[in-house]
């Protein structure tokens, strides 16, 4: 290893994310160039950035732990971020990793990405922002069932309640048989007589919510 990063924050190797991040915050507090002009200050923040970059990243401290150079070329020692064998698995054989079968009404919502500009200072002293956004909440009018009567999903008669349907093509090679989601039920193998006016069926509506971030 070129760099003691945890010798350059104070932190034991058993140290907590939080433990780095206090631990960096209070060292770039003195060292940062707009608190403290001294030329070795600003080469010392520069190597303490970079350790907290390291620890605070748990694939880099884990390569970096292993004896690894977690900023080299060959950091990742694997298939690159976010690669998992799931998404190979779900490319073959849909979704579930090749477990056929309805999905479930109450999903998820995916992740939502914001990116915003903050000075040099905020960024490594820490601040508190107001963001609003777009989300989707359960419905008040039907309580999130999607029936306007409060009545159950019925099984769906074009699929029989499997949530896909089956395709056959043929082929010089014979009859391909492949699995589509159900065109009735949009693959939930159900679905509900008297939906909602209020959300349309989907148990959701969309609402403007305010999050406090540090």
């Amino acid at each position: 290893m070129s760099q003691d990063y945890y010798g350059t924050l104070g932190v034991s190797r058993d140290a907590t994310a939080e433990e780095i991040k206090k631990a960096y915050r209070k060292l770039a507090r003195s060292l940062h160039p707009d608190v403290n002009p001294d030329p070795e200050a600003q080469e010392r923040f520069k190597s303490v950035t970079v350790a907290y970059e390291v620890l605070s990243d748990p694939e880099k401290r884990a390569f970096y732990d292993r004896g690894g150079d977690p900023l080299g070329n060959n950091a990742g020692g694997g298939f690159g971020a976010g690669f998992s064998f799931s998404d190979i698995m779900d490319a073959f054989f849909g979704q579930q990793g090749g477990q056929r079968g309805p999905r479930g009404r109450t999903r998820r919502g995916s992740d939502a990405l914001i990116r915003i500009a903050v000075p040099l200072a905020e960024a490594a002293f820490g601040t508190t922002r107001e963001l609003k956004v777009d989300t989707a909440v359960m419905c008040e009018t039907c309580h999130g069932n999607g029936s306007a009567d409060g009545a159950d999903p019925v099984t769906c008669q074009t699929c029989r309640g499997y949530g896909e349907v089956q395709h056959v093509q043929r082929s010089f090679l014979g009859d391909i048989r492949t699995a589509r989601p159900c065109p009735t039920c949009h693959g939930y193998g159900s679905v509900i007589v008297n939906p909602c006016e209020e959300c349309s069926g989907d148990g959701r509506v969309r609402a403007r919510r305010t999050l406090t971030i540090k």
